[in-house]
């Protein structure tokens, strides 16, 4: 399936919002986990439905509903029922093509990201989508597949250290959307280094097969960065809105993570500016390479020209050519041609031809 651009699975012309049809409720439920913290205390829960999540909250702690696999539509139905989750956004949440992007409802705020991997054997991202809605003392953070931030952020809730556990669900959405951030952080490190490491390949032995992974890393730092921008206007729209679930402290720490982003996209703009001059110089050095390759005929022909003219002045068999007849005549005129031809080589090795 191409990566720049997925179709979408919904039909033309159908109704906004989620749609179920029979395969996509018969789908492999996802699994439920939900978290029940405070500053003393730290509960963990593995549901097998969403009908037992909402039992769990409680208005002095705040609930972390984690929930991991899209496939089954019919659950993410249960699922707005329960928490007031408005249909467009049940849309987004199952569809892993959709862009990251920020959006603002009454009850709750809803943000969608990427989160990528960097496989440096191939030299190929691949991309999972996260999915977060926070509301009064609840997170619901969706998944298709488990994501390496959750546990980097779990890990913190378990020490207990810090403001996580006491700064509310903003904070945790917080959290997270950093984590995620970072981690691309760490998958631009490593195209980095692949980058750098054809880089010196190149400057060693120039061959072929740098061309394809130059276009390879072009391509990835193109699709990373078709990934990663949309995250800053979400980021700018998120600190720019009036929602209650955003408070004038947690706001700070998103301006932090616009400056990641920010940094991150200045990286990729290297990236790109890097790559676009190995390929200049790829394409330079074979020019230059065919051009050595060219003036060294071209000196091979010009020296076989005298020596041809020779060959084929004495080889015209005209019945009076006083030199046919002549002893010594074919030594010296193999002499003649050897003195002109190394006469000229000397002549072209002065003038630094060669």
């Amino acid at each position: 399936m191409p990566r720049f651009f997925r179709k979408s699975e919904k039909k033309a012309g159908s109704s906004p919002g989620l749609q179920i049809d029979v395969q996509a409720a018969s789908g492999t439920e996802p699994e439920i986990c939900v978290l029940i913290y405070s500053k003393d205390s730290l509960e963990t829960y593995h549901l097998p439905n969403i009908d037992a999540a909402p039992s769990l909250i409680q208005k002095n702690k705040t609930a972390w509903i984690q929930v991991t696999g899209i496939q089954n539509h019919f659950a993410f139905s249960r699922m707005g029922q329960l928490f007031n989750i408005h249909t467009l956004t049940l849309e987004d949440m199952v569809n892993p093509a959709h862009p990251p992007k920020f959006e603002d409802f009454d009850t709750y705020y809803y943000v969608t990201l990427k989160q990528l991997a960097f496989d440096p054997g191939n030299h190929e991202i691949s991309e999972t989508q996260v999915s977060i809605a926070v509301m009064e003392n609840l997170v619901i953070f969706v998944q298709d597949k488990p994501s390496p931030c959750l546990k980097a952020v779990e890990k913190r809730l378990q020490s207990g250290r810090g403001n996580i556990r006491t700064a509310g669900p903003g904070y945790l959405a917080y959290a997270l959307i950093d984590a995620v951030v970072d981690h691309s952080l760490d998958v631009i490190g490593q195209i980095a280094s692949a980058v750098e490491s054809v880089e010196r390949d190149m400057l060693e032995d120039l061959n072929p097969g740098h061309l394809e992974q130059i276009h390879r890393l072009k391509r990835e730092v193109i699709f990373f960065n078709k990934q990663l921008r949309p995250v800053r206007g979400a980021i700018l729209s998120l600190i720019k809105s009036e929602s209650p679930f955003v408070s004038d402290t947690v706001i700070r720490f998103y301006a932090d993570i616009l400056d990641h982003v920010n940094h991150i996209l200045d990286a990729v703009t290297s990236l790109q500016e890097l790559l676009s001059s190995m390929l200049d110089f790829y394409m330079s050095s074979q020019g230059n390479r065919m051009n050595e390759v060219m003036a060294t005929l071209t000196i091979i022909s010009t020296i076989f020209i005298p020596l041809s003219f020779l060959a084929g002045l004495y080889g015209m068999n005209f019945k009076f050519m006083p030199e046919l007849e002549w002893q010594w005549g074919y030594f010296v005129l193999l002499g003649g041609m050897a003195v002109i031809g190394s006469a000229m080589v000397v002549f072209f090795k002065k003038k630094g031809w060669f």
